[in-house]
This record gives structure tokens, sequence and C-alpha cells, in this order.
């Protein structure tokens, strides 16, 4: 099935039309005229055998304008919803073969994953919506994209603030999208490294670096950016990955020695030496050296975090 540029760009638009004056995308995202044929998503539901007979073939985007949507969907829907409606979307108006299946995507499914899954403070929603997003996307490697997004997020300090980048997502946003009546600056926002793939975590170092709290409305400025730039990266490492060309550092390095003894294994437990982790993520941001756990100091009780923490 083809379907051009004009095609395409007319059903988004009138999905956007749908959208005025709501908190986020209609809920009824599935394709119109404007999509002759078969409507449906094509994706299938018959598990990862199925999906991986089904992929939607990726297509260059303009990682510019992936971020200034999912800047300006941030403010509708959430980092999650920001980061997945602006890749899906761009990718239905590049006006090739899967268009009309990317437009059938509801991206209103990703406004769960805001504040790390509905305030849970759990993986980052753009992290969550870039893995979501590749997930079904054929010619690129996932797993090294997927990679080395998660890993961009952990070690690096944003949101970037350069003024070029701000100038091309429109930010900061005025503050009447608050309604403090006060004026913001990016210097104000400041930046940090979030050392984790985590919500909680990322924010926490954010408001530690800042000395705004997480329900400040600085925050929503510095998560908006920082959901715009993800979306930025994610799409340049896909086009590097359609061209064959993609280098990006996928793990900490500093993890290799934890994986010496903790790397997934298939022991029994006579053999068993000690605790298996199954995970990709940066060892040290939350576990010490065994050579420093003696030196850690010593919390209150979990009940009492919130004490100074909320």
């Amino acid at each position: 099935m083809k379907v051009d540029r004009r095609q395409a760009m007319g059903k988004i638009v009138g999905l956007a039309s749908m959208a005025v004056g709501t908190s986020a995308v209609s809920p009824a995202i599935f394709a119109a005229d404007a999509c002759p044929g078969d409507a449906t998503i094509g994706l299938g539901s018959g598990g990862s055998a199925n999906l991986g007979s089904s992929l939607l073939d990726y297509a260059n985007l303009d990682p510019m304008k992936v971020a200034k949507l999912a800047y300006q969907s941030y403010f509708k829907g959430g980092c999650m919803y920001g980061v997945f409606n602006a890749i899906v979307t761009e990718l239905a108006a590049q006006g090739h073969e899967d268009a009309c299946h990317f437009a059938a995507i509801p991206t209103n499914l990703a406004v769960y994953g805001g504040t790390g899954v509905r305030g849970w403070g759990t993986l980052c929603g753009c992290l969550n919506a870039a893995a979501m997003a590749i997930n079904v996307l054929g010619g690129v490697d996932q797993q090294a994209v997927i990679d080395a997004v998660y890993r961009y997020y952990e070690k690096t300090s944003m949101p970037r603030g350069d003024q070029e980048f701000l100038d091309g997502i429109g930010a900061p946003t005025p503050d009447l999208i608050f309604g403090t009546g006060r004026s913001m600056t990016q210097e104000e926002i400041g930046q940090s490294v979030a050392n984790s793939v985590l919500c909680h975590t990322s924010v926490s170092h954010w408001s530690s670096a800042s000395g705004f709290g997480s329900g400040h409305w600085a925050k929503y400025e510095r998560c908006a950016q920082v959901t715009a730039e993800i979306a930025y990266i994610s799409a340049k490492y896909l086009n590097a990955s359609l061209a064959g060309t993609l280098e990006a550092e996928g793990h900490a390095a500093s993890n290799d020695q934890c994986d010496s003894c903790h790397a997934p294994t298939q022991r029994e437990p006579d053999t068993y030496i000690g605790p298996d982790v199954k995970s990709h993520m940066e060892c040290q941001t939350c576990h010490s050296s065994h050579e420093q756990l003696s030196a850690l100091p010593k919390h209150a009780d979990a009940s009492e975090c919130q004490v100074c923490h909320n």
C-alpha cells in the first residue's frame, strides 16, 4: 500500500484537531479516509514471533522535528507520551509504505508512563517510550539503539540547554503554561546526571543540583526538555542504525567487574556463589563496591524516608 506525504499529513492534522482543548490526544486515533485499504496497525497480537514478522519499516526522521513535537507533547500527556507521540507521529508523516500503519497507532496508550509509571518513580517514561517505539521498527538494530539511548540517559548531563536546541524546540515555555506569573531562566533549570534509568533517581539528582523540589513548576520544564532531548537522541541513533553507522556506548564499562561474579547464570544451588544480576543498569549508582560497604552511612528506617524526601 502506497501513501503520499499529503495523505499522511492529512491524517495527522485530523488527529491533532481532535486534541484541541484536551490534556492529551484523543483516544480515537485510528486510520481515516486519508489511509485507504487496510487501516489496522499491522503488528498483530501473537507474541514476539508474530511481532518479528510484522515490523513497521523505519524511515529517516529529522531529530529536531521529533524533539520539538516531543517537547510540546509533554505538556499534553507527560514524558512517555511526549517521546512516543513524537516518534510515531513523525513516522506517520513520512509518506512511506507504512505511514498509515503508524498513523493507526493510538499514542494515548503511552500516557501511563509519566512520572515513572503513574508516580511510582520507576523507569523514566522517556526511555519507556523510546523502547516501545523502537520495538516495532524494522530495518534497525533494536537492541543496539535501545542500549545506546539508555546509556545516553544514564551518563549525560541533561537537559542540554544550548541556545540552538532551546530555540529549535521552543523552550523554555512561557510561564503562562504554569500559571505562576514568574519568569524562568535556563540557568535556574540547570543540569544534572541521572546515573540511572529510574525516574526517581534522575529527578532527585536534578532536585539536588538545582535546589528546586520535585513538585516545583521548574521541574516540569526540566522534564519537558529532557523529553525533547531523549526524543532527539532516539531519532539520531535510529537514523544511524538504519545507515549502519551507529557507534554508541551500550553499557557502563565499570559494570564489567561486577559481571565477573554477578552475571546471569544457570547455576544450581550447590554451585551458587552469589546473587545473579539481570540488568544492564549502571551498578555503582545504587551499589558500592564490597570494599566500601562498611563505610556506608546508616540511614533511618525505610519508613522514615518521606520525612525528608517527600
